[in-house]
């Protein structure tokens, strides 16, 4: 793991394309920890923005190669409260990508990304009620967490079951956060679920999420209120799968909000 902080008045326009429209906030790069299952990215911004927790930002990165520019989506995994210029992104790289090699590997603090958003409806305040089922898969986990660590900041009691869905704890996103989290925080419940690692102790399952599952954890669990509304984000078969899964476990689609991440 590889963690940098800010060096202040060193920052480096390499990666701004032009904005003749000036639809770009520029942003920089004042922290980068690369883990195994992803890279995490501190932003400063020039405002504080208004964010709701699962909210996500446009990243778009000046390159050599055609067509010159390229942007991607990625949720926030900090919490909008308290009120800060500074937001967190999760990227895991994914092979052959445009954008997440160049933002896993080559961005450094100090570098100028240009940032647009925040957008997404996959968002959740206390007035929204509860108690909550979440579902995440892969980086999928990015917008819920920022949920937890919003409720957490907030004092909140409100209810929450988090299932994760890994390959294994080396590729699990934030996976020591969402622990310390879950040792300190009375009304958050943590599962795992690895895919590829049959003899991990830390997780409750090792296999891919199924209706049986989502019943063990979300509708049968002693002295934990079943869930009210559901938060699902993952790729977009495991989403589809997981929201019919729901469906069959007599959970209604208005109940159910949902996400796809590559």
């Amino acid at each position: 793991m590889t963690t940098r902080t800010v060096v202040s008045g060193t920052a480096n326009d390499r990666w701004l394309a032009a904005d003749r429209a000036r639809m770009w906030e520029d942003a920089e790069v004042v922290g980068v920890e690369r883990r195994a299952a992803a890279a995490l990215l501190r932003l400063r911004l020039v405002e504080v923005p208004d964010l709701l927790p699962g909210q996500y930002y446009l990243v778009r990165l000046a390159v050599d190669a055609p067509p010159g520019v390229v942007e991607q989506a990625y949720s926030l995994c900090s919490s909008p409260y308290p009120r800060s210029t500074e937001v967190e992104i999760a990227v895991r790289e994914v092979p052959g990508g445009r954008v997440s090699p160049l933002l896993a590997r080559q961005v450094e603090v100090g570098d100028l990304l240009q940032v647009r958003g925040p957008f997404g409806f996959l968002t959740w305040t206390e007035h929204d009620g509860g108690p909550l089922g979440l579902v995440g898969a892969g980086t999928g986990v990015a917008p819920l967490v920022s949920i937890v660590r919003y409720a957490s900041a907030r004092r909140l009691a409100v209810p929450m079951t988090l299932l994760c869905s890994s390959r294994d704890r080396m590729t699990a996103l934030l996976v020591d956060e969402l622990e310390a989290l879950a040792r300190v925080l009375p009304w958050f419940k943590l599962v795992h679920t690895y895919t590829r690692n049959a003899h991990d102790p830390s997780a409750r399952y090792r296999r891919r999420i199924d209706a049986d599952m989502l019943a063990e954890v979300f509708e049968t669990q002693e002295h934990t209120p079943r869930p009210t509304l559901y938060y699902v984000a993952g790729p977009g078969d495991m989403v589809i799968a997981t929201r019919s899964m729901l469906g069959s476990l007599g959970v209604v689609d208005d109940v159910i909000y949902s996400e796809d991440h590559a």
